[in-house]
């Protein structure tokens, strides 16, 4: 049966330094303490990680790290990118709450980006058994706080303070991410599959324009159609559908 209602980010754990918030809640499952909408929060995560293997740089205590344990028995692990595309929206959500929405984006598979800057980002990572039953998500969510600058190597970040002007207090800004994540899962649950999708492509970055990509040893333009159903990228005049991995965006002078 589904888990009763249960409040995301209740309890709310905090870490003034840790690893990984991912790795904390993989160790709460391996202990046996998980619980449905369980949160780990630090401004100093050291240790981070994001797609495609790459790690997730920090600044302490102007960056925030948040990991949601979920339990996904209202769906199967064929349908993960349904988890994610909601959980991306439920970010996007709190974040418009703070910049407003006419130039932030979801950047597929799960980036969310200002203009064509990266504000932030969200890794899922599955707990599976043997049999394919899907026990646990773990929600990884990434967001530059207050930033003034950044390491001029990093391709194109850009934090909320530079955004806004404002200081924003990581943890704050974490704890106001929990009622969006609930509210967008909620919808999930009832299974308004349409409405998430719709609302997604609204606000998927270069939706309708050209960009440049990367696959396997091919790099091309092509115009961003849109996401199918199974979180496939669909590309104008491309034959296929490009699942997560299977292909890389260039930035515009790469």
């Amino acid at each position: 049966m589904p888990h009763p209602s249960v409040n995301i980010g209740e309890p709310f754990i905090s870490f003034s330094q840790v690893g990984s918030t991912n790795d904390e809640a993989r160790k709460a499952i391996q202990e046996g303490l998980a619980t449905h909408g369980m949160a780990f929060f630090s401004s100093n995560q050291v240790a981070g990680r994001g797609q495609r293997g790459k790690s997730w740089s920090s600044t302490p205590g102007a960056s925030m790290a948040l990991s949601i344990l979920i339990r996904p028995d209202f769906l199967t692990v064929l349908q993960q990118f349904e988890l994610n595309r909601a959980l991306a929206l439920g970010v996007w959500d709190a974040v418009a709450a703070h910049t407003g929405s006419s130039k932030l984006r979801l950047k597929w598979p799960n980036d969310l980006y200002w203009e064509n800057k990266k504000l932030g980002g969200m890794l899922i990572e599955s707990v599976v058994t043997g049999s394919g039953q899907w026990l646990w998500a773990i929600a990884g969510i990434g967001l530059n706080s207050n930033q003034h600058s950044f390491d001029p190597s990093l391709p194109n970040p850009i934090s909320l303070f530079q955004i806004t002007e404002k200081e924003h207090d990581p943890y704050t800004v974490a704890r106001s991410l929990c009622p969006f994540l609930q509210a967008r899962l909620e919808q999930l649950k009832e299974q308004k599959t349409g409405l998430l999708q719709e609302a997604y492509e609204q606000r998927l970055y270069k939706k309708g324009e050209s960009a440049r990509f990367r696959s396997g040893d091919r790099t091309f333009s092509a115009i961003v159609k849109g996401v199918a159903g199974n979180g496939e990228l669909l590309l104008e005049g491309e034959p296929t559908s490009f699942a997560t991995g299977a292909i890389e965006w260039l930035l515009p002078d790469q």
